[in-house]
């Protein structure tokens, strides 16, 4: 059988899921960012700007290692589900923040798809074929 990979039944879930996860990702930093610039003065924003890449890449370089061991010791698809869940937790953690222009609780939100990301990210290439 010489089926094209983006083709596959299984292979599809997982490149949606990924390009959704990295595009939720992104949208959530660049609203921060531009909430960041727009209410703040231009030297407190740059350095919460900075702040928010931090928080961001933070999890992955302190939770990546252990993503690996859940993605070796746990069923991928089941752990896959489960944080998928998280993450819509997450999602309306950001809806709420967006929607009261608060900056900390952004802030809250873009560390929890960090997490989610970092851990993420050992499950989907132990999934891949």
């Amino acid at each position: 059988m010489n089926t094209h990979l983006m083709m596959s039944r299984r292979f599809a879930p997982l490149f949606w899921t990924q390009f959704l996860s990295a595009f939720n990702d992104n949208f959530l930093k660049n609203t921060l960012v531009f909430l960041i610039l727009f209410t703040l003065a231009a030297d407190q924003a740059a350095s919460l700007v900075t702040l928010a890449g931090a928080i961001f890449m933070a999890p992955f370089l302190l939770l990546s290692a252990l993503g690996g061991e859940i993605a070796d010791r746990f069923d991928k698809a089941f752990v896959a589900r489960r944080l998928k869940f998280v993450e819509i937790g997450a999602a309306l953690l950001a809806v709420i923040g967006i929607a009261l222009s608060s900056i900390p609780v952004l802030l809250t939100a873009l560390f929890l798809f960090g997490v989610i990301s970092a851990l993420f990210g050992p499950i989907k290439y132990g999934i891949l074929p």
